[in-house]
C-alpha cells in the first residue's frame, strides 16, 4: 500500500515547480533529470520523449526517485516507487502538466503545447506513483 501525503505534502507537491527524476543506468550508476512535472494526488505525472536517457533507464529498470524541493527554504519531498510508461495518446495529460507551468496565461500554455507537439518527437509520458514518501521541513513558516 502507497502512503498518501498529508495536506501540508499534498500543498508542497501542488504548488513546486523543482522535480529530479533519478533513474538507474545500464551501469547500475545513478542519471538524474530535471523535468516540470503535475502532482495528480497520488502520482507524479512528467512528459518526455522517447529517445532520452531517462526513459531509456526506466524501460529497463521502472525503479526511481523523485525529489521535489524549494531550495530557497529546505524543504523538501523524496519519493520511491516504480515508473508506469505511457505511449500513444498523451497529449491531454501533458496538457495539464503545462497548464501548471503556465497559470495565468493560456495563450502561452498553448503556444507550448504547440511547440512541443509538432517537434518531430513523439511525447510519452512517466507517471510515478510513490511506495515511500520522506518530508522534510514542510512544518516550517513560508518566508515572506
Amino acid at each position: 500500500m502507497k502512503p498518501l501525503p498529508g495536506a501540508k505534502a499534498e500543498c508542497f507537491l501542488r504548488n513546486q515547480s523543482n522535480l529530479v527524476l533519478g533513474t538507474i543506468r545500464r551501469d547500475g550508476s545513478p542519471q538524474s533529470s530535471p523535468l516540470w512535472y503535475l502532482w495528480t494526488g497520488d502520482s507524479f505525472l512528467m512528459s518526455t520523449v522517447p529517445w532520452t536517457a531517462k526513459w531509456q533507464n526506466l524501460k529497463r529498470d521502472p525503479r526511481c526517485s523523485v525529489c521535489v524541493d524549494d531550495p530557497e527554504t529546505g524543504r523538501m519531498v523524496v519519493a520511491y516507487g516504480r515508473a508506469e510508461l505511457h505511449e500513444g495518446e498523451v497529449r491531454e495529460r501533458t496538457r495539464g502538466i503545462v497548464e501548471k507551468y503556465y497559470p495565468l496565461d493560456q495563450a502561452a500554455a498553448d503556444a507550448h503545447m504547440e511547440r512541443i507537439f509538432t517537434s518531430p518527437d513523439r511525447r510519452v509520458l512517466i507517471e510515478v506513483a510513490p511506495i515511500r514518501l520522506i518530508a522534510r521541513r514542510l512544518d516550517q513558516p513560508t518566508p515572506a
